[in-house]
């Protein structure tokens, strides 16, 4: 007797990880101003995160451009130059820890034009929680394949085979991750109010397996 079940493992995790993406957008008339004071904006921005102990070398450049700002002229009948936009995406990571986060959310708050902020929290080793994960689906699935052989009158042999995907059609995804993702930084904020108001919820991680089982 085959006997084909589908075993789910959740677990949560409390975040390990602060990641925070930096989106710096500076405008100016011209190419050589926007990118003079968009770099120097940045290098201001690492010297301080270098004060608050951050070092140079963690903060991460994603992407960096400067372009053409165009805005449409109605008599012209076209877009025309109206100066020069320098983007510039930036993330930082570092061990979770939100006293260190809600220090440099209050220096951030205190910036001139500072830079759009992203707050997400994460595992270190997602690795490690997708074969807890796996453990407990897998359990799971023979749980459930003992019990339909019991009430067959029968006896559970073994696992012929473990899949990923369901033996009759294609699955989306095998393992999901969700955690808080996202404080945009805008307002002031006071150092008390984010480590005694923001507590960030654990991370959900979510294993299927598919087993073939043997009875007899």
């Amino acid at each position: 007797m085959e006997i084909y079940t589908q075993g789910i493992g959740e677990k949560r995790f409390s975040p390990e990880e602060i990641k925070i993406n930096f989106n710096f957008k500076i405008h100016a008339k011209t190419y050589e101003q926007t990118l003079n004071e968009g770099i120097k904006k940045v290098d201001e921005f690492t010297k301080l995160l270098e004060k608050l102990n951050f070092k140079r070398e963690t903060f991460k450049t994603l992407a960096f451009k400067v372009y053409e700002e165009t805005k449409y002229d109605k008599e012209k009948q076209k877009d025309v130059l109206v100066g020069y936009i320098y983007n510039h995406d930036a993330s930082l990571i570092f061990d979770y820890d939100m006293k260190r986060l809600s220090r440099l959310i209050q220096e951030i708050s205190k910036l001139k034009d500072g830079p759009k902020a992203n707050i997400s929290f994460s595992l270190k080793n997602e690795d490690k929680a997708k074969s807890a994960c796996i453990d407990k689906a897998y359990k799971n699935a023979k749980t459930k394949a003992e019990a339909i052989a019991k009430s067959a009158g029968k006896k559970l042999l073994e696992c012929k085979k473990v899949s990923f995907e369901s033996f009759d059609e294609k699955v989306e995804s095998a393992t999901k991750f969700n955690g808080m993702a996202k404080m945009a930084l805008q307002d002031s904020y006071s150092m008390h109010s984010i480590e005694n108001i923001i507590v960030p919820q654990d991370i959900e991680v979510s294993q299927e397996l598919y087993c073939l089982w043997v009875a007899e």
